[in-house]
C-alpha cells in the first residue's frame, strides 16, 4: 500500500499536441511548477512558462524514476506532463499504482482518440480501442478487434506501417471498411485522411497516428488516398 507523501503529485494532461488545447487549470498547474517531468517533446513545449522550474526528460527512465519523485515531492511542487489524456495509454498509470491515488492530482486532458473522432465528425462511444506503440506483434489482436467491432480506433506508430496493416486486413478478408488516418493532430501539419484497405496500400504516415477503422463500405474504391479532411 502506498505511503503518504509530502506533496501531492500532479499529472497534467497536455491534450493532442498544441499547446492551446492544454486546460486553463493544466497550465495553471505548470505554471507554478518546481519541477516539471515529462518527454522532450513536452517540455520542449513550454521554454517560457515557468522557465525557472528544474525540468527532467522521461526517457528509459520511466520506472527507476518514480522513486525520485518522491523524494522530490518532500520539498517541491512536482508537475508530471503526459500526453493526451492521463487516463488513456500513459505514464500516470505507473505514477498512481506506485504512489497511490490520494498522492496525485489529475488533470484530465482532450485525447488523441478523441481529437481524431472530432476531426472525421463521427461519435465513438461505441468504440473499440487498441494501442500498437513498440508492439508489432499486436497486429493480430488489432485485427481481431477490427472483425469483431464496429468501430475501432488504433494508436500506432513507426513501428508498424500502413503498408503492413493493409496487408494484414486483405489477408484477413477484411475489404470493406473505411480507414482514416491521423496524423499529428492539432499541429501545423496535422494531416487526416479516409483510406480503404486497397489503398491503404499505397500510403505512407510518419511518427504518432491514430488509426480509425470504420465497418461501412467505403464510399471510393480507388488505390490511392480517396480525400483529405479539413477541419
Amino acid at each position: 500500500m502506498a505511503k503518504r507523501i509530502t506533496k501531492k503529485i500532479t499529472i497534467v494532461g497536455c491534450g493532442p499536441g498544441a499547446i492551446n488545447y492544454i486546460t486553463p487549470a493544466g497550465l495553471e498547474c505548470i505554471h507554478n511548477a518546481d519541477v516539471l517531468i515529462g518527454s522532450k517533446r513536452l517540455l520542449d513545449t513550454f521554454p517560457l512558462i515557468k522557465s525557472g522550474a528544474e525540468k527532467i526528460k522521461i526517457e528509459k527512465n520511466y520506472r527507476p524514476l518514480l522513486n525520485k519523485i518522491i523524494l522530490l515531492s518532500r520539498t517541491k511542487n512536482v508537475v508530471i506532463l503526459v500526453s493526451g489524456d492521463p487516463g488513456f495509454y500513459s505514464y500516470a498509470r505507473l505514477v498512481i499504482e506506485k504512489l497511490g491515488r490520494a498522492n496525485c492530482n489529475i488533470i484530465p486532458g482532450i485525447s488523441s482518440v478523441q481529437f481524431a473522432f472530432a476531426s472525421i465528425g463521427k461519435s465513438w462511444h461505441d468504440a473499440h480501442f487498441v494501442t500498437l506503440h513498440g508492439r508489432q506483434k499486436g497486429i493480430d489482436g488489432l485485427i481481431k478487434a477490427v472483425k469483431k467491432h464496429d468501430t475501432v480506433a488504433a494508436l500506432i506508430d513507426k513501428s508498424i506501417s500502413l503498408k503492413t496493416l493493409a496487408h494484414e486486413l486483405l489477408m484477413a478478408g477484411i475489404t470493406k471498411r473505411k480507414i482514416f488516418v491521423c496524423e499529428n493532430l492539432s499541429l501545423p501539419d496535422e494531416r487526416v485522411r479516409e483510406f480503404n484497405p486497397v489503398s491503404l496500400q499505397s500510403a505512407d504516415a510518419d511518427g504518432l497516428n491514430v488509426i480509425i477503422i470504420l465497418n461501412q463500405s467505403c464510399h471510393s474504391e480507388r488505390s490511392e488516398e480517396s480525400r483529405p479532411y479539413k477541419r
